[in-house]
């Protein structure tokens, strides 16, 4: 194979395949080898897939069946991420590379669909959850450069799939699905894949049960040799009260004072306080061969979401005792949007010595997002946050206002031509034009950027590949939080650029690595310290290094570890309070270290654990303060067999096996509570 055939351009990194791997689609699996086993050697297929000048991490197979929480259960092991919301919340939240990832930008359905992010994205009908860092994320328009999340959809395989599966905790959560693919026609050229599950949901803290449901379609119809046309519908929900937040005590003498950690399983708020959010996603796709060397790819899509909530925090308690906690309520009603569209043009040809994998194209991209029936009261209970009662339900005496609606339009036109200039060398170029339109009520403002990109690598050895990439791009911006003075209202993009330097290792004596050092300048969206103003402040650098390696030590050992070590501060000289600090919640160092073994003497059996490291991280923008780093430990097992003589699959993990407390994250002045030890299992029949 050419080495240009490998590498289509920048544009498809997350949404290529036409028609996946039948293993990877629910093929019935044999209690030999054990599902680690078969998650390996997924991965090392795609090791083999088109390489980019840039940091690319894919969870599928066994640790997507396992992942019972959503893509939370599937990223939560990348290198680079940190959790930015409590432990069990509906709808989690994370930061990579020291960057909180962009709710409604940041999350991709396919490549594409830019998701509206107000609930935990399921993973039941996705064969593989991509975490793209970096110079990734730039290539889809207006994102965060922090990095995009990446959900392939199931397709129907060559096989039929019939599977149904159970989970649970042990905090009382129990939730059933059903897996089932089917090919039709003469030619089996017309797919059907429907997914669906229904929980009783409970996350740990006490009286706080809910319910959730999801259902998915997906269709492919091959209308010819060359034509493919793909659709997919999802929607999924969840019915469930909110904990509390707890707010940050005022600096004493430059220093924010900690509370001692809270018991996570107890209720601060109340039953009443019931957060109701729900997503629909559609989306279509045309792939159109012209040749054998040229593609058309035509896709569009359309997600919604609304969701009422109310953000209760707690704050002025008595540090010792937990006693007379202030408890502000502000209930929100939010409605948001996404509309997606992009056309491109994909083909390979040479220039005399040179071959060429061209990408032309142009998409657009649509967020509107509302406010209303906002609120903000002070309730005449006070609360204990160490000894907490169940609070009265707040009485409104007035309606609530509406902040004016929001809509944000891109229009970017862009190419990226990847050229094989000699057998080791790859360069990158490429450019993306985008004309961005932000809309509030009726004030409008316009503006245009080129975002350029540059990329190379280098085949040092067969294994061995070294790469860069340079991009620069608009960032979506942030919403301001409920405790800013202009809550709910969301900031217009800012330009982000990126550097990037790394080595890949594949497979070398059952060792492969990445290893890469990024350099990342964005605009500085944070609460001002005096105005208490969500806005723009400076800038923001992050330089750091990660790594994350796995070893082969035999064919069941293998150890795997993940590390990033980042140095991020704000440039914000307009405000010398936070002017060289250190961002909220973002640490120096962390990492963990794994191990799973298959073990020979019960085929199908396979044991894990992992040590999870986190350093402390500052409590604001300030630096008046820090969380305190902390060390998890986590153990898992799972078991394929075959009953009846149809596949099975069992899986249980233990989460924080040492029951450590701790504050799991800090953001906008609101503490993050970890959660207790956890004990989840999961099964699956194929049929």
């Amino acid at each position: 194979m050419k080495a240009t055939q490998a590498s289509l351009a920048l544009a498809i990194l997350a949404a290529f395949p036409l028609a996946h791997a039948d293993d990877q689609q629910g093929q019935p699996a044999s209690p030999s080898p054990s599902q680690d086993e078969r998650l390996r050697e997924e991965l090392k297929e795609l090791e083999k897939a088109p390489s980019m000048p840039m940091t690319k991490e894919v969870a599928s197979g066994a640790t997507l069946s396992q992942a019972q929480e959503g893509y939370t259960d599937a990223i939560k092991n990348v290198a680079g991420v940190v959790a930015t919301n409590s432990a069990g919340t509906t709808n989690d939240a994370f930061a990579i590379r020291g960057i909180k990832l962009n709710l409604f930008a940041n999350y991709r359905l396919d490549g594409g669909l830019p998701v509206t992010g107000v609930i935990t994205n399921p993973v039941e009908n996705k064969v593989r959850v991509e975490t793209l860092k970096g110079a990734n994320a730039l290539m889809f328009g207006i994102a965060s450069p922090a990095g995009i999340i990446n959900f392939i959809p199931k397709r129907a395989g060559n096989r039929d799939v019939t599977s149904v599966g159970f989970a649970g905790n042990a905090f009382g959560q129990y939730s059933t699905n059903v897996d089932l693919g089917r090919r039709f026609g003469e030619n089996r050229e017309f797919g059907l894949r429907f997914n669906a599950s229904a929980m009783h949901i409970e996350n740990g803290i006490r009286n706080m049960g809910g319910r959730g449901e999801f259902a998915s379609l997906g269709l492919d119809f091959r209308v010819t040799s060359r034509l493919t046309v793909q659709g997919d519908f999802e929607y999924y929900s969840r019915h469930i009260p909110e904990q509390a937040g707890i707010s940050l005590k005022p600096a004493v003498n430059g220093v924010v004072p900690l509370p001692r950690v809270l018991d996570p399983r107890r209720l601060l708020s109340g039953r009443w306080d019931w957060y109701n959010p729900e997503t629909y996603n559609y989306q279509g796709r045309l792939d159109y061969l012209l040749s054998d060397n040229w593609k058309l790819l035509v896709q569009s899509g359309y997600s919604s979401s609304s969701r009422h909530r109310t953000t209760v925090r707690i704050g002025g308690y008595d540090l010792v005792t937990g006693a007379n906690g202030v408890v502000t309520v502000q209930p929100v009603t939010n409605e948001y949007g996404n509309h997606f569209t992009r056309a491109e043009l994909r083909g390979h040809f040479d220039t005399w010595s040179v071959e060429h994998d061209l990408t032309v194209g142009m998409s657009r991209t649509s967020r509107y997002s509302l406010a209303k029936d906002v609120q903000n009261l002070t309730l005449p209970q006070r609360q204990n946050i160490f000894d907490p009662i169940e609070l009265a339900a707040p009485v409104y005496t007035k309606p609530g206002t509406a902040n004016p609606a929001q809509i944000s339009t891109d229009e970017g036109l862009y190419f990226y031509d990847t050229l094989s200039v000699a057998r080791p060398l790859k360069l990158l170029m490429g450019l993306r034009a985008v004309h961005d339109t932000e809309k509030v009520g009726l004030t409008e403002s316009s503006s245009r950027v080129h975002s350029p990109a540059y990329g190379a690598l280098y085949d040092v050895l067969p294994h061995v590949t070294l790469f860069a990439s340079v991009m620069q791009g608009l960032e979506a911006g942030g919403t301001a939080p409920a405790n800013a003075a202009n809550a709910n209202v969301t900031l217009a993009p800012a330009t982000s650029k990126q550097k990037e330097l790394g080595v890949r290792v594949s497979d070398i004596w059952g060792l492969t690595l990445s290893a890469s050092y990024f350099d990342i300048v964005r605009g500085n969206a944070v609460t001002d310290p005096v105005t208490n103003i969500f806005a723009y402040s400076g800038d923001l650098t992050y330089k750091g290094f990660e790594s994350t390696a796995s070893f082969d030590a035999t064919r069941d050992l293998r150890f795997t570890g993940a590390v990033q070590r980042l140095h991020a501060r704000q440039d914000s000289p307009k405000q010398p309070l936070i002017d060289g600090k250190v961002p909220e919640n973002t640490p120096d160092w962390s990492g963990n270290v794994g191990v799973s073994y298959a073990m020979p003497q019960l085929k199908g059996l396979t044991l894990r654990a992992v040590a999870k490291l986190i350093s402390k991280r500052p409590l604001n923008a300030q630096d008046q303060g820090y969380l305190p780093g902390y060390a998890l430990y986590d153990l898992g097992a799972s078991y394929a067999t075959r009953i009846g003589g149809k596949p099975a699959s069992f899986n249980v993990s233990v989460d924080n096996v040492a029951n450590r407390r701790y504050w799991n994250s800090i953001g906008t002045g609101t503490l993050g509570i970890g959660m207790d030890r956890s004990i989840k299992f999961s099964g699956k029949f194929d049929f």
